[in-house]
């Protein structure tokens, strides 16, 4: 079995790097065959654009779909995505570590997505979702944020992380990924995080013991769930009487202030 990390945070000794560590260290007891793309540490260029292709399908404008099918159908995408996409297919887990920023996910992760996920080779019309290339494998999300459990809670201040967590994942969906519950841990870099309680650990000593545990019994984690293709109509648009597992996909529209 394979499994890939990729962590996007621009300290390499963070608690996002240690967590990356750790989990390369307990899949690789436990035998899996594990690779790690540190995308800041690597020098990976997030910015998808003309500048990344010697020869283009269209001289005139650039159009980012275009261009990555062009190359893909040609054998010819660049080959800093070429080695991050061999990387990503190959896996049987993917496990991803970012911290939360401005409620989203950091610049570098999501250009990570936009030119790693190439269209023509990664995804297509006919191979999306449930026929993801993806499919049958599982993705794990791993995500740090600054404040507390409790403001990032489904009544504090600073709103429901899994909330702003659902659309940063389903990227990973699109492409027929099976996803996991992501992990949270909140308050990271606060001073409780880093002084030690009456057992002399740290809320990070904690984290980190518990993140192990996570990696440790994987078959027992849940799914986010999702949709799937059959509980669309031939106009994307969900069936009266198909599952909502959430306020981003419902049978009713769903604003803020209902």
């Amino acid at each position: 079995m394979k499994a890939h990390i990729v962590l996007a945070h621009p300290e390499s000794k963070s608690f996002n790097g240690q967590l990356a560590k750790a989990t390369r260290s307990t899949l690789q007891t436990a035998g899996w065959e594990v690779t790690l793309s540190d995308l800041y540490t690597d020098g990976f260029d997030p910015l998808e654009g003309p500048g990344h292709y010697q020869t283009r399908a269209d001289s005139e404008r650039f159009h980012a779909q275009t261009e990555q099918r062009f190359h893909a159908d040609n054998d010819s995408t660049p080959q800093d995505v070429v080695a991050e996409k061999s990387k990503l297919l190959q896996a049987d887990l993917l496990v991803v570590h970012f911290p939360l920023w401005w409620f989203g996910m950091p610049a570098m992760l999501k250009g990570w997505i936009d030119r790693v996920f190439v269209y023509g080779a990664v995804y297509r019309g006919q191979m999306r979702y449930d026929t993801g290339i993806c499919r049958d494998k599982k993705m794990l999300a791993c995500i740090t944020t600054g404040a507390s459990e409790a403001s990032c809670s489904f009544n504090g201040r600073e709103g429901d992380s899994r909330l702003h967590a659902w659309p940063l994942l389903f990227p990973f969906r699109y492409i027929g990924f099976d996803v996991l519950e992501p992990v949270f841990f909140h308050g990271v870099g606060g001073v409780a995080s880093i002084e030690a309680d009456e057992d002399g650990l740290t809320g990070t000593d904690l984290f980190m013991q518990q993140w192990v545990e996570v990696l440790t019994d994987l078959d027992d984690r849940g799914s986010t769930p999702y949709n799937t293709d059959d509980d669309f109509d031939e106009n994307k648009q969900l069936n009266p009487g198909a599952p909502v597992f959430g306020p981003f996909i419902s049978h009713r529209a769903n604003t803020p202030w209902d």
